[in-house]
């Protein structure tokens, strides 16, 4: 399909050096790492809105999905979707969320292309979810719930 690319997002001038993702994918930056394959990595948000937020990235740096061809985007998409079933299962939730900024104007924080996978409860339906900050303890006891689920599909 053929559609007409509208302008395009501003940039937000943080170059791939600065990028913290870019850190995470290379071992500069600790994170609690839950999927990664040659494209794609996947680990627990550090400001989470819900126990086992997840963030799924291209290791590529690219700051929105116009940086990346059809092939890439899917593939992100896809592994998204294996690593939301590990999430739900591990956090035991009712359901998920994707969420997925492109651009400043649309709320997104690190300037590199990444799924938002959000676990979330049927006690939790229809309330704002606000940022949180969990233990060191807590995130690797949840990060290694979900790579469990990861072994086991």
């Amino acid at each position: 399909m053929s559609i007409k690319q509208p302008k395009t997002i501003a940039p937000s001038s943080v170059a791939q050096e600065s990028c913290v993702f870019c850190k995470i994918v290379s071992g500069q930056l600790p994170s609690f790492i839950v999927y990664q394959d040659d494209n794609y990595i996947a680990f627990l948000d550090a400001f989470p809105f819900s126990r086992g937020h997840t963030l799924v990235c291209p290791k590529k740096h690219g700051e929105t999905v116009w940086d990346m061809s059809e092939e890439e985007i899917g593939g992100l998409f896809t592994v998204a979707s294996i690593v939301s079933k590990a999430v739900v299962a591990a956090t035991e939730a009712d359901g998920f969320r994707f969420v997925q900024n492109n651009g400043e104007a649309a709320n997104q924080v690190v300037p590199h292309v990444h799924i938002h996978t959000i676990p979330v409860k049927l006690s939790d339906k229809g309330k704002w979810m606000d940022r949180t900050r969990l233990p060191n303890e807590e995130m690797e006891e949840i990060a290694e719930k979900i790579r469990a689920k990861m072994k086991k599909k």
